[in-house]
């Protein structure tokens, strides 16, 4: 048994069991191609035997591990976490998955804001320091303590500009971040 957060009506003590459920994508190109080309952003990381991993949050808000590895044509994806191996928990992210795999040149975001957090991040030739530190404000996930999702618009907003200034080197990417975050804020239901 593991602990995992929990939802809201679950103790912290609740010992729940962790699941992996997988899926295969099929793809028109091959992701091990797209990988080894592109340097691995965060949220995107490097993982064991040639695969790739981010966290990702599923509508029950918890976060689960997702990794892709390349097969024969498509993509492997596995999902770690608590109820990982229900339609409910895997058809999403599953989704959210073939929405980055879409990109032309590299990986994408899963979700519109990553995107335009990313294309902000590489107008302003964001270091690598800075990239991380967004990714830092997001959730941990529990199957991998040291991989966080890509925090949602509204969390950004938790976050003063001088904290988000101080995370990120610049007051003006600050300023710029915030903008962002409550545009789509106010998009969102």
């Amino acid at each position: 048994m593991h602990y995992a957060d929990p939802a809201s009506f679950e103790s912290t003590t609740t010992p729940v069991q962790r699941e992996t459920g997988t899926i295969f994508l099929r793809t028109r190109r091959r992701l091990a191609g797209t990988a080894s080309l592109h340097p691995c952003v965060p949220p995107w990381h490097r993982w064991p035997r040639g695969g790739l991993a981010r966290a990702e949050r599923t509508a029950d808000g918890r976060i689960h591990l997702v990794v892709l590895r390349a097969r024969r044509g498509g993509v492997a994806m596995s999902l770690t976490g608590v109820r990982a191996g229900h339609a409910e928990s895997l058809a999403p992210v599953a989704a959210r998955i073939r929405r980055a795999l879409a990109g032309a040149d590299r990986l994408r975001g899963t979700s519109p804001f990553e995107d335009a957090v990313m294309s902000l991040l590489d107008e302003v030739g964001a270091s690598d320091r800075a990239r991380h530190a967004i990714v830092r404000l997001g959730a941990r996930c529990p199957a991998a303590p040291a991989i966080r999702t890509m925090p949602e618009s509204r969390s950004l907003l938790d976050h003063s500009r001088a904290e988000l200034a101080s995370a990120l080197g610049s007051v003006a990417l600050a300023r710029r971040l915030q903008a962002l975050a409550r545009a789509f804020a106010a998009m969102a239901p």
